[in-house]
């Protein structure tokens, strides 16, 4: 099988193509024909971006039904069709995802997945990350893959519980244009676009796309606000058959005033008169964050079944802002929570100037090899990458705590003027070197049998500041080990091992650098689809141990030591399904359980519990009219929910579950041009979606309300 072959801008079917396209259909196919004839037009959509290291799994040609883990694709139909006001945050309808924080309002918002910190990827590569600065504009994104479980194997020192990879717009070769205009009852207005130029002067050496956006984003509560400004042009050369290249340039600028956090009671409750339109942060706050993205791509096959690829980057991320600090429901003695029966309940308002700066370089190399033996393809994949990330944060002179009553709480909140601050110095400061060798293998030693095994090397080095310096110096080698098992053309059955560690820089009594985090994953699983192809769907159980958590020393007196000795122990099981009722219609269920427990002996030692709803899920009826006046109207409403999670590190304070209801119409005007309808929260269900501390999200710190019911205006013009 040829590696990548190009032929007027194309390449040709691989079967992680396939694998795709069909996960891709199955959770929108409003099917009018067979179910093939769904698949080939998707996957037409995506085959060019299979050419490119992109994806979380096409490093090796390995499809997705064969893959032993779980992995979910969302893709721009889907996205579209959910209409969420941040496009990215369709991700909590899946099992066992939930979401954390957009602290600067930047417009990006974090995760966590069963139970740990979820990592945002683009193309495959880590992001520059601090609080979501430094990801990707919604109109740069060709659609999202979600790889569950350890997975240091894919990217290097990442989390436990999963990794989230953008993957970004490509040319293809057909000339084509889009243009989304979208508004809502709060006054906010918007338009993304979309222009893929296609090949220049009708040949295929040279392919052009260019996709931005400018939006003005207005909020329930006043005050709030967020603009964004983006424009990333992404060119293909072909140079003969053997070669291609792919480069792009990234440029977001977000400009916001978010909300301070609601304070919560000691019983972790909002307070009364607290809703969406309370506005608890500072009327002349800002935050202003740049982020520029340069990436190159090289292809180049020597042989018919050996390819080499060259990747690298260059990201530069600026956020300056000023009285965007948080709102602290801190009842004194610094106690978390408010008890209302006190007199003396005072909220902590912090106030600051502050600047972050990101400089991250990437670059890496991969030679892939098939050979077919065994009477069977065997696919091989050696790599180097290396990495280098520079993050810098800096505080204005002076810093103000102030105290106001619970009375003040939505009252104006004005900041110091620009000058009171005084100058700018160096809070903290990271230096980080990443270098690493993997190799990965899909070995079937017969029809019905994959195996995925890799191995990755990985040796970081660092040095920290904040209030002294620190020097961090440790490698780690991670594994993963799967195989599927066909029981039929349509079933695979599944077991895996995977392993992933996070590096952790506090410093031990004996002046040492605490180790790494490590953790051991192990999920079986079954996949495919059922009742002659009409239910597609992927279950599991997995059990994750995180081990050598990092702790306060408990021998501490005036300096502060960790030691790394704490575990904790992770179970649960999910299941995503799509089921065609009829030609018009179907529905997506999916529900998910995880179970986080802490021994006793390392609760002693302070080792957290995070904070995870042991119950997600979601389901979703999807229609369209296939004839009569109103065809090709269709209709999509369902409900999320996210259960009731326990913060054993807070008193056992339990966090309610909520239920959320969203509903969505599309109705093609013309050929080119459709309408949509989005109502988000239909009911206008009030209920706290997070707080500002990812993993944790101990209740000291202020909580962050879910958006209110919002209704949205689209219009999709197609050229």
């Amino acid at each position: 099988m040829k590696l990548g072959n190009t032929s007027k801008g194309r390449t040709p079917l691989t079967p992680l193509a396939a694998a795709i396209a069909l996960a891709l259909t199955a959770p929108l196919s409003f099917a009018e024909d067979e179910i093939a004839k769904d698949i080939d037009i998707d996957i037409e959509k995506i085959v060019v971006t299979g050419t490119f290291q992109q994806s979380l799994i096409n490093r090796i040609p390995v499809t997705a039904k064969e893959l032993p883990f779980t992995l979910d694709v969302i893709d721009k139909d889907f996205l579209d069709t959910r209409n969420f006001t941040r496009p990215i945050e369709v991700l909590t309808t899946l099992p066992n995802i939930a979401r954390v924080e957009d602290r600067a309002g930047t417009g990006t918002t974090n995760f966590l997945s069963r139970g740990f910190a979820a990592p945002v990827l683009v193309d495959n590569r880590y992001q520059n990350d601090f609080r979501g600065m430094g990801a990707r504009d919604d109109s740069f994104v060709e659609r999202y893959e979600i790889l569950k479980g350890p997975a240091s194997i894919a990217s290097g020192p990442v989390g436990a519980g999963g990794i989230i990879n953008t993957v970004t717009k490509t040319p293809t070769a057909n000339s084509a244009a889009s243009i989304k205009m979208r508004s809502d009852q709060f006054g906010s207005a918007g338009v993304d676009f979309d222009i893929n130029i296609g090949e220049i002067d009708n040949s295929d050496t040279m392919l052009l796309r260019v996709s931005g956006a400018y939006r003005d984003y207005k909020f329930d509560a006043d005050h709030v606000s967020r603009k964004t400004t983006a424009i990333r042009p992404v060119a293909v050369f072909n140079l003969g058959l053997h070669t291609s290249i792919k480069a792009s340039a990234a440029y977001r600028n977000v400009e916001s005033n978010p909300n301070g956090g609601m304070p919560l009671t000691n019983e972790g409750e909002l307070l009364p008169g607290v809703d969406t339109s309370t506005f608890n942060g500072f009327i002349n706050g800002r935050s202003d964050s740049k982020d520029v993205t340069y990436d190159v791509e090289v292809n180049h096959e020597f042989l018919d079944d050996l390819k080499l690829t060259v990747r690298g980057s260059k990201q530069s991320t600026d956020n300056d802002y000023k009285h965007t600090g948080g709102v602290y429901g801190y009842q004194p003695p610094w106690v978390g929570g408010i008890d209302p029966d006190e007199e003396d309940n005072m909220i902590y308002v912090s106030e600051n100037k502050a600047r972050n700066t990101m400089e991250a370089t990437f670059i890496d190399a991969q030679l892939a090899y098939q050979a077919e033996f065994w009477g069977q393809e065997q696919s091989f994949v050696i790599g180097v990458a290396h990495s280098e990330n520079d993050w810098t944060r800096e505080f204005g002179e002076n810093y103000r705590w102030e105290t106001i009553s619970l009375e003040q709480i939505g009252q104006p909140i004005y900041g110091w003027d620009e000058e009171n601050y005084g100058d700018l110095y160096l809070f903290t400061s990271r230096d980080q070197k990443l270098s690493s060798v993997f190799s990965e293998a899909a070995l079937r030693p017969s029809e019905n049998l994959t195996v995925i095994a890799g191995i990755r090397y990985d040796k970081l080095e660092q040095v920290n500041f904040r209030r002294g310096e620190s020097f961090y110096d440790d490698n780690e080698l991670t594994l993963r080990l799967g195989a599927s098992y066909a029981l039929s053309d349509e079933l695979n059955a599944y077991a895996s091992f995977a392993q992933a560690f996070v590096p952790q820089f506090g410093v031990k009594r004996d002046d040492s650098t605490a180790e790494a985090e490590t953790s051991d994953g192990f999920e079986i699983g079954l996949k495919g689809s059922v009742f002659d192809n009409r239910t597609s769907f992927q279950t599991a159980y997995f059990s994750t141990k995180r081990k050598n958590v990092a702790v306060e020393d408990p021998a501490n007196t005036t300096v502060y030591y960790v030691i790394t000795a704490g575990e904790v122990d992770v179970q649960g099981v999910e299941l995503s399904s799509t089921t065609i009722l009829t030609d018009a219609l179907n529905f997506s269920f999916n529900v998910g359980y995880t179970d986080i427990e802490v021994s006793d002996k390392d609760k002693e030692l302070g080792v957290p519990n995070p904070v995870f709803p042991e119950i997600t899920g979601s389901l979703y009826l999807n229609y369209e009219v296939l004839s009569g006046s109103l065809e090709g109207l269709s209709l999509s409403g369902g409900l999320r929910y996210v259960g009731e999670s326990t913060n054993k590190t807070y008193k056992d304070k339990t966090w309610d579950g909520y239920t959320v209801a969203d509903f969505s119409a599309k109705y093609p005007i013309s050929d080119n041009i459709s309408l949509s309808l989005g109502i988000l929260n239909l009911t206008d269900e009030l209920y706290i979606e997070n707080t500002y501390t990812t993993g944790v999200n101990k209740y000291a710190y202020g909580a962050v309300l879910g958006a209110p019911r919002t209704v949205t205006m689209t219009l999709n013009w197609n050229m």
